[in-house]
């Protein structure tokens, strides 16, 4: 219950400064973070090398606050994966696992 509230009032704010906030710099980090944080969840592999040029060329150039957006997506991975059914961390591993390809952050 505290995970859910926290993570409501997170997204609440993150609402509150979308006026600040380039939308595609926020998906761009949403996806990201989603991408990094469920990674050994799900069991799917990320290129090293690929993920921090990634890092270094394109989230360490978003906006500040899709850049906050990030590291609190990241973050809470794992207790998000938590409150999952199983059906529902398959779903979202097989999503993540295809947006990291899209990005290009697979071997």
């Amino acid at each position: 219950m505290r995970v859910a509230l926290a993570m409501t009032v997170m997204f609440l704010a993150s609402v509150a400064s979308a006026h600040a906030i380039n939308n595609k710099d926020f998906m761009t980090a949403n996806e990201v973070g989603q991408i990094i944080g469920a990674a050994d969840l799900c069991g799917y592999k990320l290129d090293d090398a690929k993920t921090a040029a990634f890092m270094e060329n394109t989230v360490a150039n978003l906006d500040e606050g899709s850049r906050m957006h990030f590291s609190n997506v990241r973050s809470v991975q794992g207790h998000v994966f938590k409150g999952m059914t199983e059906t529902e961390r398959k779903a979202q591993c097989a999503l993540q696992a295809k947006l990291a390809q899209k990005y290009g952050l697979t071997p």
